[in-house]
């Protein structure tokens, strides 16, 4: 009976995160974010590089409110941090390619 309420609890879930959140990152490259948290906390992520005209999407996903495995196959690009509650609906936290590339994002909920 437990493992029953457990599936049921588990199915009714929805993210508090879930949404749209848009925005910028900056570092040793920069351009915009726009990231789609999902109601089971699948994030989908497309990147735009100002930089050197990159675009990629890639996904992910969300343990609690902090990134997990949010990387790109392709270019290595990785989010980290979290989302935590934020009277502004204003986030922010750091990414990296590899060691020498990385900055900071900063994302506004929509």
């Amino acid at each position: 009976m437990d493992n029953y309420w457990e599936r049921k609890a588990e199915e009714n879930y929805v993210s508090p995160y879930k949404g749209i959140y848009v925005g910028t990152y900056t570092g040793s490259d920069q351009g915009t974010l726009r990231l789609e948290i999902s109601a089971k906390d699948f994030v989908e992520v497309k990147r735009v590089s100002t930089t050197n005209s990159f675009n990629e999407a890639f996904e992910g996903g969300m343990t609690g409110s902090s990134f997990n495995k949010v990387i790109s196959r392709t270019s290595g690009f990785t989010i980290l941090g979290n989302i935590t509650s934020s009277p502004q609906n204003t986030y922010s936290g750091m990414w990296k390619i590899d060691e020498g590339n990385s900055g900071t994002w900063t994302l506004k909920k929509q």
